[in-house]
Order: C-alpha cells, then sequence, then structure tokens
C-alpha cells in the first residue's frame, strides 16, 4: 500500500486574478503554437487563480467517451477542441483528444497531447513522493487529484482529511495495481 498526500494550491487572490489571467491565456497561446517548453505547474496554478475554469464539464466528458467508444472519432475531435478551448489542462480532454486524434490517424496532433498529459502529469508530482505533508503532491482541484492517481495506477482505499498549519491536506492510501498484475493473491489487489 502507498500513502498518497495531495494539497490543493493555495490561491491566495482567488478567482479571476487578472495577472493569472494574462499568464495562463499567454502560455496556452504558446502551447497551441506547438511550443511545450511553458512551466507546467505555473499553467495549473494560473489557471485556478483566472477565469477560466480548469475541470471540464462532466457532460461533455460523458458524451466523448459515448463518440470515442462508437468509433465517432472525427466527432469526437471536433467537440473535444471546443472543450479544450474552454478548459485547456483537463487532462481526461487531452486524453480523449488522444485517443481520437490517434484513431483518426493525425499522428502529431496525438502526440502533441501525449505530451500535454505527460507535462501535466509531471507537474503534479514534481520530482515528490507523496508519502508526507512535507512532500505533497500539489493538485488545483478534486478531479485532477483523482485523475493523476488514476494515470498513475492507483486504486484509493481509504481518504481523509488532515489539516496542518493551515493547509488541508487529502490523504489517500492507495494500492499500487501495477504490482497487483504480478501478485494478484495479495488482500490489497483482491
Amino acid at each position: 500500500m502507498l500513502v498518497v498526500t495531495l494539497s490543493c494550491a493555495v490561491v491566495a487572490y482567488g478567482k479571476e486574478n487578472p495577472e493569472a489571467t494574462v499568464s495562463y491565456e499567454k502560455a496556452v497561446k504558446q502551447l497551441k503554437s506547438g511550443d511545450l517548453s511553458i512551466d507546467f505547474k505555473a499553467l495549473r496554478v494560473n489557471c485556478s487563480q483566472s477565469k477560466y475554469s480548469c475541470r471540464g464539464d462532466s457532460d461533455v466528458k460523458k458524451e466523448l467517451t459515448n463518440l470515442l467508444n462508437t468509433d465517432k472519432f472525427d466527432e469526437a475531435l471536433e467537440e473535444v477542441n471546443k472543450a479544450l478551448d474552454k478548459t485547456f489542462v483537463d487532462i481526461d480532454l487531452h486524453y480523449m483528444a488522444f485517443i481520437a486524434n490517434m484513431e483518426s490517424g493525425h499522428k502529431d496532433k496525438a502526440e502533441f497531447h501525449r505530451s500535454m498529459i505527460r507535462g501535466l502529469l509531471d507537474s503534479i508530482q514534481e520530482n515528490k513522493k507523496g508519502r508526507s505533508t512535507d512532500d505533497a503532491f500539489e493538485v488545483i482541484n478534486v478531479n485532477e487529484e483523482y485523475v493523476f492517481l488514476n494515470f498513475s495506477n492507483m486504486r484509493v482505499k481509504s481518504q481523509s482529511l488532515l489539516e496542518k498549519a493551515g493547509h488541508s491536506y487529502d490523504v489517500i492510501v492507495c494500492t499500487d495495481m501495477a504490482l497487483c498484475a504480478n501478485n494478484s493473491e495479495t488482500p490489497d489487489c483482491r
């Protein structure tokens, strides 16, 4: 078992910070031009403090999942691109864009979304282990927390809230499902 501690990024100014909005818009423009040499953590934090949403609409994600599951990749591409225009830091949306582009034969665009996923996920982990409050992963919302755990192949066993030094932390006990692939008889893997 692994204990993963995540803390929501501190938002001192709150939503609609004009400086964060400008920085976020500039970084998104740079990314859309194909230049991936940005600070992905700053992108996520600026989004959380900007006028923009950081989480894609759940109904849109359900619709996209349905389109992908029924092999309607061109329609999925159209819809996911609209969703990304509104919510560029949503990892799930980039994953759906990756799948739709791969299945449509747009390998370069698919690779862009793979790089976005990797950049966003790496900016959460940042050489941290997530085993203590001093080494906590920083997420900008609860959805990002669970997406990170899912992409990390972790199954949540339990969760609790910890308050420490004015910060709130989710303490999540997880099972690393990659380890379970080799030993499904371990009690945590059943």
